[in-house]
């Protein structure tokens, strides 16, 4: 079915690169944003009904259980859109030429010895 394992990021770009072949997408970096943007907005729905769910179920529950109870109703959804996400993610990558394993280890490396502090109240940039 797949044309490689995908054990690595650098398999899953791989992958999207064949797909994108197969399917005879082009290299479209603003086209992936608008369509990564709508499945970002697809997944805050997920989490929107997740929240709506767990406060219908919260007085019969108690917080804790709605809330996981709602999570293992939407969760397959929840994955599907995450899932997306993260293809349109390769697919931007890909098409900007950068390797998202080195690129995402660097960054890593970086927030390792960086500190976050919190803005002061009122504060929000």
């Amino acid at each position: 079915m797949f044309p490689n394992a995908m054990r690595t990021i650098a398999d899953f770009q791989a992958f999207h690169r064949w797909l994108d072949e197969q399917k005879g997408w082009g290299p479209d970096l603003k086209l992936n944003m608008v369509l990564l943007a709508g499945e970002v907005g697809e997944v805050a729905n997920e989490l929107r009904n997740i929240f709506w769910r767990a406060s219908l179920l919260e007085p019969e529950m108690g917080e804790e259980a709605a809330r996981e109870a709602a999570l293992a109703e939407h969760r397959e959804n929840l994955g599907f859109e995450l899932a997306d996400c993260l293809a349109y993610i390769f697919k931007i990558a890909n098409n900007a030429g950068i390797d998202l394993e080195a690129a995402y280890k660097a960054k890593m490396a970086k927030n390792v010895q960086r500190q976050w502090t919190a803005p002061p109240p009122g504060n929000h940039q």
